[in-house]
């Protein structure tokens, strides 16, 4: 699809093979919470290595206890070949294609991620940090130096200890020294201290503070359902954030998941608590369908469409963002239809809106990024 100008993706990958410690300290730190994300993970179904049958019971954790200890050390989580995620051994050996087939040591190097942009007509992309992935600031601003306007980093910092000293220089360090324009911060991460303390408590409020003085928009991953409650739980939290430190800018990750608030019509009933932050001024959202749907429809996603209709006809263009989530959306299209997909869409659009969603939003937002 030809818009007529470069496109900013707001929202893709690039990361070293995933067995490897990535930024942490060891291997097996990245391993802890890539054995979480999987205990988590919705979207790809479990199954069984013999026959690929599904699996329908969770052995990666204990179910009455989301801490640390409550991980199944005795599980043989380890990461695989070819996009999976592997644990149990012999029979018993499960999997969740979590990437691609096509990757085989679970890496996606930017001189990879250069040739995909060029092919689907990306300028730049923002790199989400995720802990599955890795603590890749280093990463991303080596990446950054060698190829110049095409990739955002994001910074990242342990969600549960993110009050710590430590936690707010290294956040320092990232976005003066390593030149990180965004942080990025998910719900998953608070596993690490049981869900006991989350961001919207008083203990957060200097880091917070630190964000806002660093002028990092905050790219949130909410997990609809956790030991952090629900969707509108964790948009209340966020709400709760944004009346003691106004001036931060937020992204919701994944876009606002729309089904939970369709009906039989698919009609979105709009939630008050989503509502409320999407006009008011500081909370931005992604459209990003594909990856969240394509578990369970095919492209080129039809019934997306009427949602991405219905966020536009809501709330315009000036909080909208498309991103692709590249190189994952790969085991549902390619890069190229993370985008095409929406073609009929942009025919109805201005130039001025096309700009805003597939361009001037996310630039403007990560102010300093170019």
């Amino acid at each position: 699809m030809d818009l007529g100008f470069r496109i900013v993706d707001c929202h893709g990958h690039i990361f070293p093979p995933l067995a490897g410690p990535c930024g942490f300290a060891t291997a097996e730190e990245h391993l802890l919470h890539q054995q979480r994300a999987m205990h988590v993970h919705g979207n790809q179904p479990y199954r069984r290595a013999r026959d690929h049958a599904l699996v329908t019971e969770r052995r990666l954790w204990r179910a009455d206890d989301p801490s640390e200890a409550g991980r199944a050390r005795d599980a043989g989580f380890r990461v695989g070949k070819f996009g999976r995620f592997e644990w149990g051994r012999g029979p018993d050996a499960e999997y969740v294609q979590f990437l691609p087939t096509y990757m085989h040591d679970l890496d996606a190097p930017p001189e990879e991620m250069v040739v995909a942009m060029d092919y689907a007509g990306i300028e730049s992309v923002v790199l989400q940090n995720d802990h599955i992935y890795g603590n890749n600031a280093e990463y991303f601003a080596d990446a950054a130096r060698r190829f110049p306007g095409r990739f955002i980093g994001l910074a990242q910092v342990e969600e549960a200890f993110a009050f710590r000293d430590d936690q707010m220089a290294w956040l320092e360090r990232q976005a003066t020294a390593l030149g990180m324009r965004g942080l990025y911060f998910t719900m998953t991460g608070f596993f690490r201290n049981g869900y006991a303390t989350l961001c919207d408590a008083p203990t957060y409020d200097s880091f917070w503070r630190l964000v806002a003085k660093l002028a990092l928009p905050v790219v949130w991953v909410h997990s609809a359902k956790s030991p952090a409650g629900d969707y509108l739980d964790e948009m209340r939290r966020l709400a709760r954030i944004i009346e003691r430190h106004p001036s931060l800018r937020h992204v919701l990750v994944h876009g606002v998941p729309t089904s939970l608030y369709a009906d039989e019509r698919d009609v979105v009933r709009w939630p008050a608590e989503i509502a409320a932050l999407l006009e008011g001024g500081q909370v931005w959202t992604e459209i990003l369908y594909p990856i969240a749907w394509g578990g369970r429809m095919t492209y080129p996603f039809a019934r997306a469409l009427g949602h991405v209709r219905q966020l536009h006809d809501r709330f315009g263009t000036a909080r909208l963002m498309w991103g692709s989530d590249m190189p994952n959306v790969g085991r549902y299209c390619t890069y190229r239809q993370s985008l095409d997909y929406l073609a009929s869409i942009v025919e109805t659009m201005g130039d001025a809106d096309r700009r805003r969603v597939f361009r001037d939003n996310a630039l403007g937002l990560f102010s300093g990024a170019r």
